[in-house]
């Protein structure tokens, strides 16, 4: 709808500047409801960080309640690239020296050179054979027949690795003139007990001709295959070079001959996730700092500073982080005594040579401290996650049900300020209609009174004559 302007002339008035006046003077109160949506709006955003950033806390906290916290194992090398470990929770405490003579490894055998890949391998006239792919010097294994239609190099080849018996048959041109054919056998499987060997249950003599040589171990002692180490000076043989059957809980991995130390020891999980906390609590801390950072006129330039909700959560952690266990059946009662101090700006500092001195010392006691020593006792962190998920809840938290209090307000104001407009609306229209009368009404009165004045002159002007 166009806008009505007021010209003036009829009555000589701005009906413009009247009703504008007005409108604006009506507008005030929903430009403040306006500013207070934009500023619920700019709380409830913050309000979302500091949930979010509260949830990672209590999610970090409540990995310090689990009980099965430290009965992990890790191990050391003396030399990774002798040997590597990997340790279960069942592995004691402990070194070992370790001295590696042998990797375990696999069989490998070539055949004498043939003059072609299709040169026939039946020997001394025979128009078949059987042979039998068999496994770590077994009786028996996988058939493989050879007879006219598959009498080639190739054909031997195909043969065995149709089978799929843990060997691997491929052609080698050792002269590189095609004169020079010879099959070679690899094993799958390492040690003496994966070897996997091309024995003929014929008596053509084939076998015989192929000449099969071992290649790897080159004098054929099989028993070579195997992986040979000591173990604090016991002597170990194993087939393969993963080794989870010689130390208990423990998984020894050989990458060559050396002599090498390994260490079982605690694990760092207990470090790693207080480690974790720290950086989730510090995260909240700096964001209730972040809203007390002053501007230039020295005033907090965050939209919560000051909100009762924000003081509460903040005072309420750094009491819940500083609290004194002493039920939890250890002889640990706060974090300072195992590493955790705050500082002045209430963010919480850990010292790792403090803390692990003390796991190391005192490990029942740490883990008391941090969960409670029975599941009737309580520690630090149990204490802490009920607190911090009471903030954090995202459906009956603390900072949720402020955020939902915000939302209400913000959709209530809009209904208002939307009802306002509307209003405001129809009144400018009432007021323009109005204002438009007025103007022609004064107009014609203007104009009458000019006409009456006329006449009047005139009249004077007749009686002096």
């Amino acid at each position: 709808m166009a806008d009505v302007s007021f010209s003036g002339v009829g009555s000589g008035i701005d009906f413009n500047v009247i009703r504008d006046a007005i409108l604006d003077q009506r507008t005030r109160p929903v430009t403040r409801m306006q500013s207070k949506v934009s500023e619920y709006n700019s709380r409830i955003e913050s309000l979302k960080q500091l949930n979010t950033a509260l949830a990672a806390l209590t999610t970090s906290s409540s990995s310090l309640t689990n009980r099965d916290l430290g009965s992990g194992r890790s191990t050391t090398t003396g030399d990774a690239n002798i040997i590597t470990a990997t340790a279960a929770s069942t592995a004691n405490l402990g070194n070992y020296e370790i001295n590696v003579t042998r990797l375990a490894s696999n069989l490998s055998q070539a055949s004498r050179s043939f003059a072609s890949t299709s040169a026939p391998i039946l020997a001394n006239g025979a128009e078949s054979a059987t042979f039998e792919l068999r496994k770590g010097g077994a009786s028996e294994g996988v058939s493989i027949t050879i007879d006219s239609s598959n009498n080639t190099l190739e054909g031997l080849r195909d043969a065995i690795n149709a089978k799929n018996a843990g060997i691997t048959a491929s052609i080698i041109d050792v002269n590189g003139d095609g004169t020079g054919q010879q099959l070679v056998l690899n094993s799958k499987d390492s040690g003496a007990v994966g070897r996997v060997e091309l024995v003929e249950t014929t008596s053509t003599g084939t076998l015989t001709d192929l000449n099969l040589r071992s290649l790897n171990p080159p004098d054929g002692d099989f028993s070579k295959l195997d992986a040979a180490l000591t173990v604090n000076g016991l002597n170990i043989t194993r087939s393969t070079n993963s080794i989870s059957d010689a130390v208990g809980g423990v998984t020894l991995n050989l990458k060559k001959a050396g002599l090498a130390n390994i260490g079982v020891i605690p694990s760092a999980e207990i470090e790693t996730k207080i480690r974790a906390f720290v950086t989730a609590y510090n995260a909240v801390q700096d964001f209730f700092a972040a809203q007390y950072k002053k501007d230039a006129q020295n005033r907090p330039t965050g939209v919560l500073a000051g909100d009762s909700t924000l003081r509460n959560i903040q005072q309420s952690l750094r009491e819940a982080v500083g609290v004194s266990s002493t039920n939890n059946g250890g002889a640990f009662s706060s974090l300072t005594e195992i590493g955790l101090t705050k500082n002045e700006n209430g963010n919480l500092s850990f010292d790792s040579t403090v803390f692990n001195e003390k796991l190391k010392n005192n490990p029942d006691d740490v883990k008391a401290l941090l969960f409670g020593k029975t599941d009737g006792q309580e520690g630090i962190f149990q204490k802490f996650t009920k607190a911090s998920e009471g903030f954090s809840d995202s459906v009956t938290g603390t900072v949720q049900t402020a955020i939902a209090g915000y939302q209400s307000s913000v959709k209530n104001l809009n209904t208002t300020i939307a009802n306002r407009l509307e209003s405001l609306t129809r009144l400018r229209a009432t007021l323009t209609k109005q204002f438009s009368v007025a103007d022609a009404a004064i107009g014609q009165l203007s104009g009458q009174g000019t006409a009456l004045t006329n006449i009047i002159k005139s009249l004077q002007t007749s009686s002096d004559k």
